[in-house]
């Protein structure tokens, strides 16, 4: 068992909300465990053999209410003191990643390597005082502020250097910049920003809303939408065509979420019809997103590589031309430590390239800011190296969705028995830290030579969107302050690749 003190303005821990807590192995691996918390102590007992670390949200002042790890750590009597091992495990990855990122040579006065030497310095005082754990706790947490800001000026760097490399080469498509739209947005007050400001356009297609009863079917919307963007030139995404979360599956389907053969008919039925009506002005389906997290509609491994398959193939079958994405979800992968009937995402991915399914794009969806599963809030270092993973997979990445609020999230839900809040960046969401986050996120991603696009998940705060407040306008149809930085970002990239805006968008494959 792991046990862990927490301390409390200097006096063990009465109250400790555990959110987000889970355990994680080798890579980062979500351990099937249980976690509880009394008298100061947390324990977590686990299923398995091995060394375990400790992932769970805290609150860091200066750094935000992150969900943050320990070390893989034996079990032992003795119970580790939680906010040591926390900041021994930001320190150990900032080592890491310098050795990744070949970063040893940072000047002296770089603000990167004199946080991290005071971080170093900070830790060996808190070590030096274990013997009195309410003092060593404090120095830690202190410590712990200091390490994240390193890490992140450590990641920011990085991104600077890759990104200048990137712009000079011009090593970028024609469709880096997108943008999701509601199906219920309006297009004519929308259609300017639009048609001028970003690459493409990512169309979603829910499938409750396509067909709410079965055999009944709605395609009003998103044939205005798709008409509206051919006339316009603007590339179009569509998708996901298949997904298994609510607000995606049809009332009438749950009736068949035992029968996998009938689920398997009449996804295919949906794929064909959906691939059929819209081949002549898509560019790039996405075909699947999230099944890998398989809580909705429980199926078993082959079964979920066979769902897969199935849909990539009937896709690239009516529509050969066009690229086809498989997106994937809550890509921290803690939901694993809860459900061994699911597959972590990197693992997911490599098994589909295994198995030889002719998939062209991974898609990532990253959401922070909401109290649900998977999208509890992380800094930058671990967003660079979440991304980090998929380098050497040989397909290119696409952050096929990406958001966070302009305000904090009201309510909380339940998930895996433990309260889960939403988290923030530093201070509490607002207009200001949104755009921040914003341009630090696209640095540290466009930066990757890997990855192709971002867009962002949705323009509007529509009422419908999936993350409230994520939109770049308000719902009053203001801009935020988003908005302009993401299109003096846009505006950059323009100014620095020779020909990016009259880039020729990709035709509609028929």
């Amino acid at each position: 068992m792991l046990k862990f003190l927490v301390f409390d303005d200097g006096r063990p821990a009465t109250d400790f909300n555990l959110r987000n807590a889970h355990l994680v192995g080798s890579d980062d691996v979500g351990v099937k465990s249980r976690i509880s918390f009394s008298d100061g102590v947390i324990s977590a007992e686990r299923s398995s053999v091995g060394s375990c670390g400790l992932a769970l949200q805290v609150e860091v002042e200066g750094a935000g209410d992150l969900t943050l790890q320990t070390c893989l750590l034996p079990d032992r009597e003795e119970p580790y003191l939680l906010m040591l091992e926390l900041l021994r495990h930001r320190l150990m990855r900032m080592i890491a990643k310098q050795e990744d990122w070949a970063l040893f040579e940072l000047d002296e006065e770089h603000p990167a390597a004199r946080r991290i030497q005071l971080a170093r310095h900070k830790f060996i005082d808190a070590l030096d005082q274990t013997d009195d754990p309410p003092t060593a706790d404090r120095l830690a947490r202190e410590a712990l502020a200091v390490a994240i800001d390193a890490s992140e000026e450590l990641a920011l760097h990085h991104a600077g250097l890759l990104l200048e490399r990137r712009l000079q080469s011009g090593h970028f498509t024609h469709h880096t910049f997108g943008c999701g739209v509601s199906l219920t947005d309006s297009r004519d007050r929308l259609s300017g920003t639009l048609a001028t400001n970003f690459d493409y356009i990512h169309l979603p297609a829910p499938w409750r809303q396509l067909e709410p009863v079965e055999q009944e079917f709605d395609f009003k919307p998103l044939d205005g939408w798709c008409e509206w963007a051919y006339r316009h030139h603007l590339p179009i995404v569509v998708g996901p065509i298949v997904s298994f979360s609510p607000d995606n599956v049809p009332d009438w389907m749950y009736i068949w979420e035992h029968d996998y053969d009938t689920v398997r008919d009449l996804l295919y039925e949906h794929i064909e019809r959906v691939v059929t009506r819209y081949r002549s002005v898509v560019s790039v389906w996405t075909v699947v997103s999230g099944l890998h997290v398989n809580k909705h509609f429980s199926f078993n491994y082959d079964q979920l590589m066979d769902l897969t398959r199935m849909a990539v193939m009937l896709c690239r079958k009516i529509h050969p031309n066009a690229r086809t994405v498989i997106e994937l979800t809550q890509p921290f992968g803690e939901y694993y430590a809860f459900s061994q009937q699911s597959i972590p995402p990197v693992i997911y991915a490599e098994m589909l390239m295994q198995q030889g399914i002719p998939f062209d794009a991974i898609g990532l969806k990253i959401l922070m800011g909401k109290p649900a599963d998977g999208e509890s809030t992380r800094d930058l270092l671990q967003l660079s190296s979440l991304l980090d993973q998929y380098s050497g997979l040989s397909k290119p990445v696409h952050v096929s969705g990406v958001a966070v609020p302009s305000e904090p999230v009201d309510g909380e839900t339940s998930a895996n028995g433990f309260p889960v809040t939403a988290g923030y960046w530093r201070r509490p969401w607002s207009g200001t830290v949104q755009s921040k986050w914003l341009e630090a996120f696209y640095n540290v991603t466009l930066s990757k030579p890997f990855v192709e696009s971002v867009a962002w998940l949705n323009l509007t705060d529509s009422p419908d969107a999936e993350l409230p407040g994520g939109g770049l306008i308000s719902g009053d149809f203001k801009p935020k302050k988003a908005y302009r930085r993401l299109i003096s970002i846009r505006k950059t990239f323009e100014e620095n690749i020779p020909g990016f805006s009259e880039m020729p968008a990709e035709p509609a494959a028929d």
